[in-house]
């Protein structure tokens, strides 16, 4: 009788999933680890993640500046970081029920940024955008952007043919006046005819760099080249935001065994999230940790 009720035992252990061990929680800090060779620039979901330990980071409503956030949303990210002493790649990871990457009626895109110091040392600026002679660099992920650069590289449909795919064209008024075309374009596209960075993207990537002193002196950085790719599954929207770590004078630099700080945002499509309304993190130590060795 004992023999049969240990192999019972014995079985039920091996087959119960729970021994399958989860991510190491640091909440303390972000670490980045020191990896050799290609990071998963552009995979939320390889295998290399599991080497980073995850931060926790509390989020609240951005609830300063009009217009305010005044119905708490995503509460919570998710963050892993990994660097080769030439890149750095982040990992966020937050729950959304819904996958929004089309600005349709009422629904706006789903986003996240990381945000960071561009002045070294521990006197950050406010963590609202930065502050007037204290500028923030920002990386800002938009699955908006990224499901137009799928759609492009697809061979797929335009937005507005995503939207209404039932939609038709039965006549352009400047195809029968091409002379009149760019009048047309600065009165019915004004943003792309001024050159609007958002409108008028740089590049494919769905990730934008941008600075500020505040809010409301958001400008694009001139040269563009943070890469990143978000995947939505089950609920939970995984998304990579990766740049070089040095990019030059004006924006901020990372050093490898450094300390630095990175604040989070998150915008939720469904909940029409957009610009000033978003959820928001404080300041949250970021260190890059030195290669083995060195």
């Amino acid at each position: 009788m004992r023999k049969i009720v240990l192999v019972v035992f014995v079985s039920a252990i091996a087959s119960f999933p729970a021994c399958r061990r989860g991510p190491t929680i640091d909440a303390a800090q972000v670490t980045a680890v020191a990896v050799s060779g290609a990071l998963p620039i552009e995979d939320p979901l390889a295998a290399l993640w599991q080497r980073a330990p995850e931060h926790p980071a509390a989020l609240v409503p951005q609830d300063i500046v009009e217009p305010k956030l005044m119905q708490a949303g995503v509460a919570r990210v998710d963050v892993r970081a990994l660097h080769n002493g030439d890149w750095i790649v982040f990992r966020l990871a937050w729950q959304d029920a819904t996958r929004n990457v089309l600005a349709e009626t009422g629904v706006t895109s789903d986003s996240a940024a990381i945000q960071l110091p561009i002045q070294p040392g521990s006197q950050v600026p406010d963590p609202a955008m930065g502050e007037t002679g204290k500028a923030v660099h920002l990386l800002y992920w938009k699955a908006l952007w990224q499901d137009d650069a799928e759609r492009a590289a697809g061979g797929g449909k335009d937005r507005v043919a995503a939207l209404y795919p039932n939609a038709t064209t039965d006549h352009y008024p400047f195809l029968a006046n091409p002379s009149a075309q760019d009048e047309m374009a600065r009165r019915y596209a004004p943003a792309d005819a001024a050159g609007n960075p958002v409108t008028r993207r740089a590049t494919p990537s769905p990730v934008q760099e941008l600075v500020a002193e505040g809010y409301g002196t958001t400008t694009a950085v001139a040269t563009q080249q943070a890469l990143g790719r978000g995947a939505w599954r089950d609920g939970q929207w995984l998304v990579t935001i990766a740049r070089p770590l040095d990019e030059g004078d004006g924006l901020a630099q990372l050093g490898v065994g450094h300390k630095t700080f990175l604040a989070l945002a998150v915008w939720d499509g469904a909940s029409r999230q957009a610009g000033p309304r978003k959820m928001r993190s404080v300041w949250i130590p970021l260190v890059l940790q030195a290669a083995p060795g060195r």
